[in-house]
C-alpha cells in the first residue's frame, strides 16, 4: 500500500517550519513550503512517482522531489531528521497552535525559554507573552484561546470554561420554560474540577423528540442566550461550537428531585450510604436523615471521605467569607495592573486586605524583583497604606524554591516581607524523593508563610510532580505553614482530595487567586468550590480571617 499523500505533505511542511525556526537558508525552506502547498492538490499517489515525474509538478524542485522519494521509501529524509534531532519535541506541538508561525515560536523559545505548549499556555495566563517583541495583549489572548480550543478536542474541559455556557443555557431555558424544573446533574452538579459531559435534567416534555429547527424557534421566542449550541438529531445530544457536549434528559415533574440526587452523586457515594431508589424520602435532607447520615452538600458527594469527616454545611467556606486577597502579581513583575489598581479593586470587592506577592529575582522570565525593586515596592506600599487605611496592603513575595530547597533572597531581605509564598517554578520533572526534599526544606524555612501551588500541576495539561501529600501536610502542621489552594481554575492546587487531611492536622489553607490582573480575583470562586469538595472549613481558611485576625496571625508567625 502506497504511503498517504497527506503524510508526505506533512513531513515536507514540518521540514519547512523547522528550517525557518532554526533560521536556515530561506530559499530552501520556502521551496519546501511552496512544494508542500502545491502537493496538497495532487490526487495521484506521490509515493508511486519517480523523481523525474515529481519534477513535472509545478512548485516541486529537485530537493523537494528527492525528499519525497526518500520519505516514501523510509518515512524519513536526512534533512528533516537532522532538524528533529536538535529541536525540543514541544516546539513541534507549538508550531501547530493557530496564530504561531516558526518566527514567533523561535522568539518565544529564545526570549522566554519556553519549549512546550503547556508552558506557553501558563505564560499566556501570567501575561508573560506580552513582554516579547512583536506580541501584544490581543495576540497573547488569541494564542490562549487557540490552545484552549485544542485541549477541547480531548473531550474534557475545565469547569471554569464550561460554566459560562452552561449557566447561559440554563438561564435561557428558565426564560423559555420557567414553570418547569431544570438543573444540571452529574459532574457539574458536584462542581468537579474537570467536566466530560454536561447532563441537564428538565421536566419540559417538549424536549422529547424535538427537532433542532423547532427548538431554535422556541429558544428565539424566549430570547434565550443559546448561541453556539446545535442539536445532533441522531443522538439527541447538544454540541457547542467550543466542543462541549450536553445530554438533555426529560423526566416527570414528580421524579425530578430524586433523579437529580441519584445522578448528581458519584456512584461511590451512593454505595457508601447504601442508597437505593426506594430509600428516597421526597427530598435530599429527609433521605439522609432517615439513614441517620449527616447532610452532605452536593459538591462533597464523591465517595471520598465525606462520611469519615462530616462537615456541617454552615461551617464550609463560602466566597462571601473571604476577607483578603493573597498572592497577587502587579506590574512590578508580570502583572497587568499597578499595586494601587489592584488595591482599589480589592476594596471595591469588599475585601479588607491585599497581599502583593510578585515574583522573586530568580524568576527572570517573569521580571522577578531584584532587591532594589523590592525596596521600591515597599516604599510605594507604605505610601498607599497611609492613604487607603483601614484597608491594608501586605508586603509579600512569591519566592522561588531553589533546587536545594532554599528560598530566593538572603535572610535580611526575607525577614522584611509580611508574607512569603514559597513556590516551585523550575525543574518540574522531579522524582518524588527530590520533590519531597525540596519542598520540606522550603516548608522548614522560618520565613515561609504559605506553600504555593504544591504540585505545580496544570489540569488537563501538565501532571504535577509526585508528592507524599500527607508528609507535606504534616510538615506544614509542624512548622505553622499554610498551604495554598491556588484558585486559578487551571491549577486548583492543592487537590481537594487532600484538604480533609489538612483540616484534621489543623493546617490553614489559603484560597489564593494567583492573580496577574485585578479581574483574576474572581478566580477565588473556583477555589472556594474546590475547597468545599474537600471539606474546607471557614475557620481554617487563612484569608477568611479579618484584618485584625490576619495581622495577629502574621505577628505570631514572626
Amino acid at each position: 500500500m502506497s504511503i498517504d499523500n497527506h503524510e508526505i505533505v506533512k513531513a515536507l511542511q514540518l521540514y519547512a517550519s523547522l528550517a525557518e525556526l532554526h533560521e536556515e537558508n530561506p530559499f530552501k525552506y520556502k521551496a519546501f513550503a511552496s512544494g508542500a502547498f502545491n502537493l496538497r492538490k495532487i490526487k495521484e499517489s506521490l509515493g508511486d512517482l519517480q523523481e523525474s515525474q515529481l519534477l513535472q509538478i509545478p512548485g516541486v524542485g529537485k530537493s523537494v522531489a528527492k525528499a519525497i522519494v526518500e520519505y516514501a521509501a523510509t518515512r524519513k529524509f536526512p534533512a528533516l531528521e537532522a532538524l528533529l534531532s536538535v529541536t525540543p519535541v514541544g516546539l513541534i506541538a507549538m508550531l501547530g497552535v493557530k496564530g504561531l508561525g516558526p518566527k514567533k515560536v523561535r522568539l518565544i523559545w529564545q526570549d522566554l525559554g519556553i519549549d512546550t505548549v503547556e508552558e506557553l499556555f501558563d505564560a499566556c495566563r501570567q501575561n508573560r507573552l506580552v513582554e516579547v517583541s512583536g506580541f501584544g495583549y490581543k495576540t497573547q489572548q488569541s494564542i490562549l484561546d487557540a490552545i484552549s480550543f485544542s485541549y477541547a478536542a480531548r473531550g474534557k474541559f475545565h469547569l471554569a470554561r464550561v460554566m459560562p455556557y452552561a449557566e447561559a443555557f440554563l438561564q435561557g431555558l428558565r426564560g423559555v420554560m420557567g414553570d418547569e424544573k431544570h438543573g444540571f446533574t452529574g459532574e457539574y452538579y458536584r462542581k468537579s474540577d474537570v467536566i466530560e459531559t454536561l447532563v441537564l435534567l428538565t421536566t419540559a416534555m417538549e424536549f422529547s423528540g424535538m427537532l433542532a429547527q423547532e427548538w431554535q424557534e422556541v429558544a428565539a421566542a424566549g430570547g434565550a442566550p443559546f448561541s453556539g449550541w446545535n442539536l445532533d438529531e441522531s443522538t439527541g445530544k447538544w454540541h457547542h461550537e467550543q466542543g462541549f457536549v450536553m445530554d438533555i434528559q426529560v423526566v416527570s415533574y414528580g421524579d425530578f428531585d430524586r433523579v437529580l440526587f441519584e445522578q448528581g452523586a458519584a456512584a461511590r457515594h451512593l454505595e457508601l450510604i447504601q442508597y437505593q431508589s426506594k430509600d428516597w424520602q421526597g427530598d435530599e435532607r429527609a433521605t439522609y436523615a432517615v439513614k441517620n447520615i449527616p447532610y452532605v452538600v452536593p459538591s462533597r458527594r464523591e465517595g471520598h471521605r465525606e462520611l469519615d469527616r462530616p462537615v456541617k454545611e454552615e461551617a464550609l467556606i463560602q466566597f462571601a467569607d473571604l476577607k483578603g486577597v493573597l498572592h497577587n502579581h502587579t506590574t512590578y513583575s508580570d502583572g497587568l495592573n499597578s499595586v494601587e489598581e489592584m488595591a482599589l479593586y480589592a476594596m471595591e470587592m469588599g475585601m479588607e486586605y491585599l497581599g502583593v506577592c510578585d515574583h522573586s529575582k530568580t524568576a527572570a522570565y517573569a521580571r522577578g524583583l531584584q532587591v532594589e525593586r523590592v525596596l521600591q515596592q515597599f516604599e510605594e506600599i507604605d505610601n498607599l497604606n497611609s492613604q487607603l487605611w483601614p484597608f491594608k496592603i501586605f508586603k509579600g513575595i512569591e519566592s522561588d524554591i531553589l533546587n536545594n530547597g532554599e528560598l530566593d533572597y538572603e535572610p535580611e531581605i526575607l525577614s522584611q516581607f509580611d508574607i512569603v509564598v514559597a513556590s516551585v517554578h523550575s525543574n518540574l520533572g522531579m522524582p518524588e524523593d527530590k520533590a519531597m526534599q525540596r519542598l520540606i526544606a522550603a516548608i522548614e524555612n522560618p520565613y515561609t508563610t504559605i506553600l504555593g501551588h504544591p504540585t505545580g500541576r496544570l489540569l488537563l495539561m501538565r501532571e504535577g510532580y509526585p508528592l507524599d501529600h500527607h508528609k507535606i501536610i504534616d510538615a506544614c502542621a509542624a512548622n505553622g505553614v499554610a498551604i495554598e489552594l491556588n484558585a486559578n481554575p487551571y491549577r486548583l492546587d492543592i487537590d481537594w482530595r487532600y484538604i480533609d487531611y489538612a483540616m484534621e492536622k489543623g493546617v490553614m489553607v489559603s484560597v489564593n487567586p494567583d492573580a496577574h490582573e485585578k479581574m483574576g480575583y474572581w478566580d477565588m470562586q473556583f477555589g472556594v468550590l474546590s475547597g468545599q469538595k474537600g471539606g474546607l472549613l471557614k475557620s481554617q481558611t487563612l484569608n477568611a480571617l479579618n484584618l485584625v485576625e490576619f495581622e495577629a496571625y502574621l505577628a505570631k508567625r514572626k
